[in-house]
């Protein structure tokens, strides 16, 4: 990957650095929604195997005393 704009011009490595570090967040917090959806539509075993610390605290978010419709996602 070269650090060259479409016309050239060399980009400031922060800047290069900092645009890789905004789509990595932003990956993160789509990969988090993602596993947020599957366990919400049962895939359960998948979360907890995969990702444990997202499954931790989806169960206590989102306990069986909770009916569907209380937590706020709707399909």
């Amino acid at each position: 990957m070269s650090n060259k704009t479409l016309e050239g011009e060399l980009l400031p490595a922060t800047g290069q650095t900092q645009n890789r570090l905004v789509t990595v967040e932003d990956l993160r917090v789509k990969l988090n929604s993602a596993v947020e959806i599957a366990f919400l539509y049962g895939a359960t075993d998948w979360v907890r195997l995969n990702h444990p610390f997202q499954y931790k605290r989806l169960l206590m978010r989102f306990d069986d005393s909770t009916s569907l419709e209380n937590r706020r996602y709707y399909h």
